[in-house]
């Protein structure tokens, strides 16, 4: 069996600098972990998890506990998240595990079992709700966590997230500047915090702008193409009161409104201006569209990234980097928005 030794004598390296860069020290830089990462595949080493865990008192496993399936077609997003946290943990010398639960089930008990077993150095949440219940569950257990956004207003967790707020501020702040005073939106599911939150900036914005608040013109649901289709069905399916700016939560719900205000003969932009928010999916690319689709842009993968470091520095006792991150959305005029018609 391959051992830290052996590595150490194949790279000339010493067993220390093998051991911390395997276990993803920050003092070990990136050229370094990735020879000791390449030759520990080469020679087949496995790491010892109970050995390390009796030395450092930590397992080395990071977790995501969920809910459902991933076989939807609102389930794009999750499936590049989970993948791409899988590879961060790993390059961070972590082992993630993604432990699904049946569809329905309430996640609070696997939760609960999973952090009083002391198996995981700590936990990702994904798919944050308001006042989630489960930061409340992990903060009693003292276990380290990141949440991919805000539970709350003003957190005490730590958290990576987008200024979801000033994503729609920006769109409406456009559109509203060539002149449309009749929008509609295109939101997430209720409940969710990002959709919340960009409720907040969708309403604060028209406030803004001096316009009325229309409640009937913002539909919830599944961020998924089919669901876009429809609800742009049912925004403009009334003559009188079709709005002339619509604004989507995402590039899949911009679709299905390209296909339904093409059905309804409908033109992008000379009849409706469209924008949405991008999250930079490898699938589905907005300037691709015709005409090209305006958007608020910041790539889901950026998350990835923040989270699984975050989270690492947390079980490293590291104080002094920030574990509350949110970052602001790039603004991108395209053909898809254009004054409305006198």
């Amino acid at each position: 069996m391959t051992t830290l030794k052996d590595i150490s004598k194949h790279l000339g390296l010493s067993v220390t600098q093998v051991s911390r860069a395997l276990n993803g020290y920050s003092d070990v830089n990136e050229k370094t972990k990735k020879r000791v990462q390449d030759a520990a595949a080469e020679l087949g080493y496995s790491a010892n998890l109970s050995a390390r865990s009796l030395v450092t008192g930590k397992s080395g496993l990071v977790t995501l506990i969920r809910a459902g399936d991933l076989t939807g077609p609102a389930d794009a997003s999750n499936l590049e998240t989970i993948s791409g946290l899988s590879k961060e943990f790993y390059q961070r010398g972590k082992q993630f595990v993604l432990h699904m639960l049946p569809p329905g089930v309430d996640p609070l008990p696997a939760y609960r079992q999973a952090a009083a077993s002391g198996s995981f150095d700590g936990f990702v949440l994904i798919d944050t709700r308001q006042n989630d219940e489960r930061v409340a569950l992990l903060s009693k257990y003292d276990v380290p966590f990141v949440v991919h956004g805000r539970a709350e207003v003003d957190p005490s967790h730590a958290f990576f997230d987008i200024d979801n707020m000033a994503v729609i501020k920006q769109h409406v702040a456009h559109l509203a500047k060539l002149g449309h005073k009749r929008f509609a939106m295109l939101n997430g599911p209720t409940g969710f915090a990002y959709s919340e939150y960009r409720m907040m900036g969708y309403r604060a914005a028209l406030e803004e702008a001096g316009l009325a608040f229309n409640a009937a013109a913002v539909i919830h649901g599944p961020m998924t193409e089919p669901h876009g289709m429809i609800a742009t069905a049912r925004l403009f399916e009334d003559h009188a009161k079709r709005p002339t700016a619509l604004i989507c939560g995402n590039v899949h719900l911009a679709k299905g409104a390209y296909t339904a205000l093409d059905a309804m003969n409908l033109s992008i932009p000379e009849d409706v201006s469209v924008s949405a928010h991008d999250d930079v999916l490898h699938n589905l690319r907005a300037s691709a569209f015709y005409p090209s689709l305006t958007v608020t842009r910041s790539a889901f993968s950026d998350s990835w990234v923040k989270l699984a470091e975050t989270l690492c520095d947390m079980i490293d006792g590291k104080q002094d980097v920030p574990h509350q991150v949110v970052e602001n959305s790039e603004f991108i005029a395209r053909a898809s928005t254009a004054a409305p018609k006198l």
